[in-house]
C-alpha cells in the first residue's frame, strides 16, 4: 500500500554524500534513515520541531558519529577580543534589521488578514 506522504528528493553535494555514505556504514543504517535523522536533527537544533514529536527517539541515542569529533581549534598567543573577529559588519547589520523590520510587519499584516477575513467572503 502505497505511503500518504510524498517523497523528497535530495541530491546532495560530493561531500555530503561522502559524509552521509560513513554515516550509513558506521551506524548500518540507509541513506534515507541517516538523511531523515539529520534532517530530523537540523530542525530541532532550529527550533522548528520539539522533542515529542520524534517518533525515533531510540535511534537519536545509537547514532553514532565518532568520526566526526570537532578538532580543537589552534590556540592563539592574542586575545579573541582584540582581534576583528567579534567586529560587527555595520552594512550586514542594517540590512538583518531591515529584513526582521519587514518581516514583524509582514506578520503583523497577516495577523489583521486573519482578523478581517470575513470581509473578503
Amino acid at each position: 500500500m502505497p505511503s500518504q506522504r510524498k517523497r523528497i528528493g535530495f541530491l546532495p553535494s560530493e561531500e555530503v554524500h561522502k559524509i552521509i555514505d560513513i554515516l550509513c556504514k558506521e551506524n548500518e543504517f540507509s541513506q534515507s534513515k541517516v538523511t531523515g535523522l539529520l534532517v530530523e536533527e537540523a530542525l530541532r537544533s532550529r527550533g522548528v520541531l520539539s522533542d515529542s514529536s520524534n517518533k525515533n527517539i531510540s535511534n537519536k541515542s545509537i547514532f553514532i558519529n565518532n568520526k566526526f569529533e570537532q578538532k580543537p581549534l589552534p590556540k592563539k598567543n592574542t586575545s579573541a577580543f582584540n582581534s576583528d573577529f567579534f567586529k560587527v559588519n555595520e552594512n550586514t547589520l542594517s540590512e538583518d534589521l531591515k529584513m526582521m523590520h519587514e518581516f514583524i510587519e509582514f506578520k503583523y499584516f497577516k495577523k489583521i488578514m486573519k482578523q478581517n477575513n470575513n470581509i473578503l467572503e
